[in-house]
């Protein structure tokens, strides 16, 4: 009887240090993170309609291969001593796609945590999937303003750059101001992505968003946006909004060209208002089809020639000549890669020498620093109850193939 006794206490004892070792894992999960190495992901479109930004996941991998390569303020290769592994799959753009290269990330490649995954809808496929796994979805590539404003309901998930919304209003505010009698039509990506735009171009607009005449959507895999150009030439608007991906930026100002329609004023979205498309549309249009067209910035643009000067464009540059040497380094999403890798890299020191996704989150929470891979004067901060790393622009203008800005930086979200 005793014997039996030891033997169930014993039983008992083994399994609650079992427990304890599950709620101790559960409440530090270091999963990806060896001794050596920590294993990061991220799914983007190297194929498909918006394969245009696959220089994005390259411009990461570029910085993370510097940071191996150099010795830290802790005198160690990588963080703390750990070799950063980038792993980045193709989803096309495509949100199924997404899904299941996700799946591969998290459950075969073991991820640390997920970092930069671009696409709205894309990344709206596995925000659930991840919260729920507890796996950080983070420096989400996407301006939707969902990846900032609903930390509460999925708090494994931030973005990094300025939101959409912030955007559009900074727009609809300069519309107001400047041109208050003109009329507006826009043409949208028609999903939250290019509804986001608007919803944030109302706002700024107030009372004058009654002068939107024309709203036209299109689908990001439609072959042609000409029925779209065609009603807003029809509307005889003054002023047009582009709130478009790449492809279909081109294709617009492509249209326009083509249907001889040359608005006073267009105003482009941020994410398709780099050097490379810009020319591109001109290729595909005219410089005087493109020229004035007005956008934000937060980047520094290695095209423009007021920046070739600056220390970071300079080490950009030198990092892509070594780790990426075919590559076009006056194409701006290179360096869009290399300023979020260079805020991946500073949150996995913040998380600490021993991190774990809790760490992370919790160092994610309350970000203060400079990346000097930003425009000079731009803040990277959140707090407990602000998940937008992001929220200073400057307003841009177009000419002679050269974006410059004017004006002082603006807070997107009104502070």
């Amino acid at each position: 009887m005793r014997r039996r006794l030891a033997v169930v206490v014993a039983g008992l004892a083994v399994a609650a240090i079992a427990a304890f070792g599950a709620l101790a894992a559960g409440a530090g999960d270091s999963t990806g993170v060896t001794k050596t190495s920590i294993t990061l992901g991220g799914t983007f479109p190297l194929s498909g309609p918006a394969s245009s930004y696959a220089p994005i996941p390259v411009g990461m991998k570029v910085y993370f291969s510097y940071i191996n390569s150099r010795r830290g303020p802790d005198g160690k290769k990588g963080v703390g001593g750990r070799q950063l592994i980038w792993k980045y799959l193709d989803d096309g753009y495509n949100p199924a796609n997404t899904v299941q290269q996700t799946r591969a990330l998290v459950e075969q490649s073991h991820v640390f945590a997920l970092f930069g995954g671009l696409g709205t809808e894309p990344q709206e496929a596995v925000r659930g999937y991840l919260n729920q796994q507890k796996v950080p979805q983070l420096f989400v590539s996407a301006g939707a303003t969902e990846f900032g404003a609903l930390y509460g309901e999925y708090p494994y998930t931030m973005g990094w750059q300025p939101d959409y919304q912030a955007e559009g209003a900074i727009y609809g505010k300069y519309i107001a101001l400047h041109q208050p009698k003109e009329k507006i039509a826009i043409i949208y990506q028609n999903d939250s992505y290019g509804q986001d735009y608007i919803t944030g171009l109302k706002a700024g607009l107030a009372s004058k968003q009654v002068n939107i005449i024309s709203s036209q959507g299109f689908d990001v895999t439609a072959p042609s946006v000409a029925q779209q150009v065609g009603a807003l030439k029809a509307s005889g608007a003054d002023i047009v909004c582009i709130f478009a991906t790449p492809a279909k930026t081109i294709q617009t100002y492509a249209t326009m060209k083509a249907f001889g329609y040359k608005p006073a004023n267009i105003y482009l979205n941020s994410v398709s208002a780099t050097d490379t498309f810009m020319k591109l549309a001109v290729a595909n249009s005219s410089p005087d089809e493109v020229n004035g067209s007005i956008s934000v910035g937060y980047v520094l643009d290695p095209a423009s020639p007021t920046t070739q000067n600056l220390a970071p464009v300079k080490q950009y540059k030198q990092l892509m000549a070594k780790y990426a040497p075919t590559a076009n380094v006056n194409d701006g999403l290179y360096m869009y890669g290399m300023a979020k890798a260079y805020d991946v890299v500073q949150l996995l020191y913040k998380a600490g020498a021993n991190p774990t996704r809790e760490s992370l989150l919790k160092a994610a929470a309350s970000i203060n620093w400079v990346n000097p891979f930003l425009l000079s004067g731009v803040k990277v901060q959140t707090s407990a109850n602000d998940r937008f790393p992001i929220s200073q622009v400057q307003l841009l203008k177009f000419n002679n193939g050269v974006w410059t800005g004017f004006g002082g930086l603006i807070n997107g979200r009104g502070k």
